[in-house]
């Protein structure tokens, strides 16, 4: 494998890996805890009322002897609460104050805690004492920690600090804390004093703790989203009792920022690394600074900014360098063994990583690539020294210096590591993740080295883990999966059909866009109903308890607010009884929402004229494959993402200027990407009716009906060989959502027909101010003012309430066209969907942070908030639509510099409201050619005509009528081709459905998790 090959997938991939090596390991990986399951002394009740009990304890660090050792465990918590040591020795003043300000117990102390000056008081019955006021490095929680003259000597004492009372009872040879007839704990007051504002609990703190180390295993098992909702529930359980400012959530606040920036979701990665640079400084863990700078340096890797990225790794090297004993760092035999101050573990943890990811980054670098393997070694010395070299962390070690080796050319020595970084993957993370990215990466090596066959198994037992466990991975690790079977296909055509359709399923392991899962999770909740309402109900409760708790977190990231804690706890409450709910209602819920489908299954869901072809792109190669008739045909493509994405914006360009106009259209573009991406499967492709397209990347910014064919001149247009003019397109994000759509039924049972909006009323110049101040959003103030009326889209309703036959109350013009008008028209009873009005994506606008259509605001309105309806409010609505017509401005996305997504969030938004199909459109519609196409497309599909089909007649008809009856001009594709059909929409009904039903229980089953 040539290190070029490989360098791109570690550099994105490994630094998402970090996060667990540097994560602080939980209290008992230093100090061994009791096991809580033996018997135990009743030790009375905390501050929270809690029963606690005391159990034989582990012998601390202590200058003087013990007398005996005791740990408490309060409320169910399996760490200890409290730990009460008695000593052996005078329990004078000077004592107390000599164990209170140093030693080796007060040492012990200050590794885990953070603590104030002893203050002198007393215990009950006037037993002098000295209390600290302290804060665990580990979360932040208040703590507490005591002295006190015991019975039979001095008594060293902490522990979450509403075990203050047990521990008081302890170290005083009582049970429980001061009873009527005993003197006043003053010990007591100061502490309840601190208590009084920190309504938690022992258990609260066990919880944060448990959430924590959950958060950390979801990542060493590369679920990013799965450990994500860990840490955003550690860092609610904290905020909730420290605040939302308190700079000891800084810890939970980064590693979900880290977890949000692995997912891509870099905006609000970059929002949550903000607030915590603001608190890292002031944190109790000392280690909070150099985190933060190592996090923020994996985030910038992640985006691709490696010169920033680099600056910031070498900032947490020193960072935590400082943090760890001289001896530790220059390996000195006398600094060697095992480290027991948590603080420098942390760090170095911290130092091997990033010590090793400045390894990987030189060794990209010719200038500096003589220094890379001599960085990485020192990570494994760090490592070591740390006495906690685990399996997990020897096996990603291993995994990054293949890297570097093949960085460096050292190809063999790549092959050897990544062998050994699978074996160790399989021992310490079995059937996760990074055992499957390690899979996939040794097969590329073997299939490099010319091992195919090797590679293959490599490739298979890491798709069988994909599958097993319903994830996925970048395209570029994926890509050499199909390079090998294509070559094994070719050398032996009695099994290349088999290899083919391997080929097939192979490709569907690879994902890039949210935007799959997103249609996915909409279109199973149809497939799963069957025509059940009540198990539709029972789904759609659960996504919508998802997205309800969703909600609130981001809440909570921006803000505090009144009763946000018990509406959290509500909706996790609520998710908990949904998911219980669908469980029982529909089994095959989960199985459907996240499996794949074979070939197979594609192949019965289409009908015999219809060919299905999905794309993948990479950095330089993709490949297309094609189904229809039962077989699969695959071809390589000498095209990669960046290529596409310049053809893509090239096109674009030509059909629309910057000012929202017809371009000087150039056909070359559209002639490459034909001849690029389906001209290889021409011959397959001849006589099919109807084209279901899977596009890739850059790809879903354009309708692929605009492709052409051939030559064609730039001043005859309409005569052109568009790709529509063979075939009529339908557009799905994935092949499984077009089986799952499909094995719902030809079309929706939805008794009313149609529903239209149009012409709205823009929102006047002071509501617009209202709305956009001129301070922070002058720009948004000047693009929203140029949301003129759009008289055309009323005749356009119009016209569509004719064909479809609606009422006149079906349709909503002008000052009726408004946010209280879609959520009252019952819009879950109408098979046709129109709104028509302008769209407003990310991007546009800087203060309007999600993508929302236009419409006529609210009657005496003060400002024009009510005149933009966000994505998140069309979640709220509950469809059982056949179409969705979105005749609005860039409804399906615009290309943009990296291509763009063909189904922007409103169209996102409207798949999990429950539609079949969207036409939305790719960029501002002219009114006339929009009324037309809409109208006729209607015409059509009221005849019997599928979606797609009556879609395909409509443009035709404006290709064919161009220079006859209709001005030559609208055979420029800015007039008939910003239409795409997202989706399948309506249909005729399919010839076997029997057959259709069991080919999508079979995909469901045969993705069903491995026991």
């Amino acid at each position: 494998m040539s290190p070029r090959i490989m360098a791109r997938p570690l550099l994105i991939l490994l630094p998402l890996l970090a996060l667990a090596a540097c994560a602080r390991p939980p209290e008992s990986a230093y100090v061994a805890a009791t096991a809580t399951t033996g018997p135990g002394d009743p030790a009375g009740k905390d501050a929270k009322g809690e029963d606690c009990i005391a159990q034989r304890g582990t012998a601390l660090p202590s200058d003087l002897p013990i007398a005996r050792s005791r740990e408490v465990y309060c409320g169910g918590w399996t760490q200890p609460a409290a730990r009460v040591v008695q000593l052996r020795g005078p329990g004078d003043a000077a004592q107390l104050d000599a164990l209170a300000s140093g030693g080796l117990w007060r040492t012990w102390l200050d590794q885990r805690v953070t603590c104030a000056a002893p203050q002198a008081t007393t215990l009950s019955g006037g037993i002098p004492a000295r209390l600290l006021a302290c804060t665990r490095k580990n979360g932040g929680w208040p703590h507490v920690a005591l002295v006190a003259a015991g019975p039979g000597g001095p008594v060293v004492a902490d522990g979450v600090a509403t075990a203050t009372p047990v521990m008081e009872g302890l170290a005083a040879g009582q049970t429980s804390a001061a009873g009527p007839g005993q003197a006043r704990s003053a010990a007591l007051e100061i502490a309840v004093r601190r208590m009084a504002a920190e309504a938690f609990s022992a258990n609260d703190v066990g919880r944060y703790e448990e959430l924590m180390n959950v958060g950390r295993e979801l990542n060493q098992a590369e679920n990013f989203a799965a450990a994500e909702d860990a840490y955003r529930a550690a860092l609610a359980l904290q905020e909730r009792v420290l605040g939302r400012d308190n700079p000891d959530t800084v810890t939970a606040l980064m590693h979900l920022a880290l977890n949000l920036s692995n997912q891509g979701r870099v905006q609000e990665a970059g929002a949550l690394f903000a607030r915590a640079s603001t608190l890292a400084t002031r944190a109790a863990d000392p280690v909070a600074t150099a985190r933060l700078a190592h996090y923020q340096a994996l985030s910038l890797l992640q985006e691709g900014q490696e010169e920033a990225g680099l600056a910031r790794l070498r900032d947490a090297e020193a960072r935590y360098a400082a943090l760890i004993p001289p001896s530790m760092l220059q390996g000195n035999a006398s600094g060697g063994g095992v480290v027991t101050d948590p603080a420098a573990v942390s760090a170095m943890l911290g130092l091997s990583e990033v010590r090793r990811y400045l390894g990987r980054a030189l060794a990209r670098n010719s200038e500096e690539r003589a220094a890379a393997p001599a960085l990485i070694a020192d990570s494994r010395r760090l490592l070591r020294q740390t006495g906690l070299e685990s399996g997990l962390l020897v096996a990603r070690s291993l995994r990054t210096e293949a890297g570097a080796s093949a960085l460096l050319g050292r190809e063999d020595a790549a092959s050897r590591q990544l062998e050994a970084a699978a074996r160790r993957f399989a021992i310490a993370a079995p059937g996760e993740r990074p055992e499957a990215v390690t899979l996939f990466l040794t097969g590329a090596g073997r299939a490099a080295a010319g091992r195919r066959a090797d590679a293959l198994a490599a490739f298979r037992a890491g798709a069988d883990i994909l599958r097993a466990r319903q994830i996925a991975l970048p395209i570029n690790l994926v890509l050499p999966y199909l390079d090998v079977l294509d070559a094994e296909a070719t050398a032996s055509p009695t099994n290349a059909p088999a290899l083919r359709k391997e080929a097939f399923a192979a490709a569907q392991l690879a994902q890039r866009s949210n935007t799959v899962r997103f249609v996915q999770q909409a279109s199973a909740r149809i497939g799963a109903a069957g025509g059940d309402a009540r198990v539709a109900e029972a789904v759609r409760k659960l996504q919508d308890a998802d997205q309800a708790l969703r909600a609130l977190f981001a809440e909570r990231d921006a803000g505090a607010a009144p009763g946000l804690d018990a509406r959290i706890a509500a909706a996790q409450q609520a998710r908990a009884e949904a998911e219980s709910t669908v469980a029982a209602a529909a089994p095959g819920y989960r199985q459907l929402l996240l499996s794949a489908v074979d070939a197979d299954a594609v192949a019965v869901a289409l009908a015999p004229q219809e060919a299905l072809v999905t794309m993948l792109l990479g950095r330089d190669h993709g490949w297309v494959l094609l189904v229809r008739g039962g077989a699969v045909q695959a071809a390589r493509l000498n095209l990669g993402e960046v290529e596409a994405a310049r053809l893509v914006n090239t096109l674009r360009a030509g059909v629309v200027d910057p000012g929202g106009r017809p371009g000087r259209f150039d056909p070359a573009p559209a002639q490459a990407l034909y001849a690029a991406l389906l001209a290889p499967l021409a011959s397959a492709l001849e006589g099919a009716e109807t084209l279901v397209v899977v596009p890739d990347g850059p790809l879903l910014g354009i309708p692929f009906g605009l492709l052409l064919t051939g030559p064609a001149d730039p001043n005859a247009l309409g005569a052109a060989p568009w790709l529509i003019r063979r075939h009529a397109v339908v557009h799905v994000p994935s092949p499984q959502t077009l089986v799952t759509l499909r094995g719902a039924g030809p079309g929706s049972t939805a008794p009313l027909a149609y529903a239209g909006f149009g012409d709205f009323n823009p929102p006047n110049q002071a509501q617009l101010v209202r709305s956009f101040p001129v301070d922070r959003c002058a720009a948004d103030a000047r693009l929203a003012s140029g949301l003129v009326r759009l008289p055309g889209t009323r005749i356009e309703v119009q016209e569509a309430q004719r064909l479809t036959g609606a009422r006149p109350q079906d349709i909503r013009l002008g000052a009726e066209f408004t946010a209280a008008a879609l959520r009252a028209a019952d819009l879950g009873q109408r098979r046709i969907i129109h709104l028509a009005t302008h769209a407003l994506l990310p991007g546009e606008l800087s203060c309007l942070q999600e993508p929302s259509i236009v419409v006529s605001p609210q009657a005496g309105a003060a400002d024009a908030n009510s005149a933009f309806v966000k994505a998140s409010d069309l979640l709220g609505l509950k469809l059982n639509a056949d179409l969705i017509i979105l005749s609005a401005c860039n409804t399906g996305g615009p290309g943009g510099a990296g291509g763009g997504e063909a189904l922007s969030g409103l169209a996102r938004a409207f798949f999990y409201a429950g539609a079949r199909g969207l036409m939305v459109t790719h960029w501002a519609v002219d009114d006339a050619a929009a009324a037309l196409t809409v109208a006729d497309s209607l015409r059509r599909q009221q005849g019997g005509a599928s979606s797609a089909t009556s879609l395909r007649g409509a443009q035709l008809l404006l290709l064919d009528e161009a220079g006859k009856r209709l001005p030559d001009i609208f055979g420029h594709p800015f007039f008939w081709a910003p239409f795409a059909l997202i989706g399948d929409g309506r249909r005729a009904a399919p010839a076997r459905t029997a057959a259709l039903d069991a080919s999508v229980q079979t995909a469901a089953a045969q993705s069903a998790p491995r026991m």
